[in-house]
């Protein structure tokens, strides 16, 4: 098993915590992929000129409850983000707390930072 230096260990394996890196080279791939995201430039085109809003929904960067700020929340356990900050504590304190995506129950809401 691998501990959060990168090296191995010896005996057994340590459990992760909340700010161990996983998957360190892949984490960003891995995000592409689970919300559907790619690298070509192709969107959908209307008979309207095409504003930055309108690309940043179809390449999933607004939050799919209030269509206004950016995604930046990450829920805990299921890993979806596709709220902001404002809509993820209002689904936390509601009393299902439960993912928007999957329905699982959401433990922890993390910010995240995009880089």
């Amino acid at each position: 098993m691998w501990n959060t230096s990168g090296s191995a260990t010896s005996g057994r394996p340590q459990r992760p915590t909340e700010n161990t890196t996983l998957l360190p080279s892949k984490g960003r791939e891995i995000v592409v992929t689970i919300y559907g995201t790619n690298d070509n430039n192709e969107h959908v085109e209307s008979g309207s000129s095409s504003c930055s809003s309108s690309e940043d929904f179809y390449d999933g960067k607004i939050c799919v409850i209030c269509y206004d700020d950016q995604r930046n929340c990450l829920f805990i356990p299921c890993g979806h983000c596709v709220t902001c900050r404002k809509c993820a504590h209002r689904i936390v304190k509601e009393e299902s707390k439960s993912c928007p995506i999957c329905r699982g129950t959401i433990y922890k809401v993390r910010k995240l930072c995009i880089l």
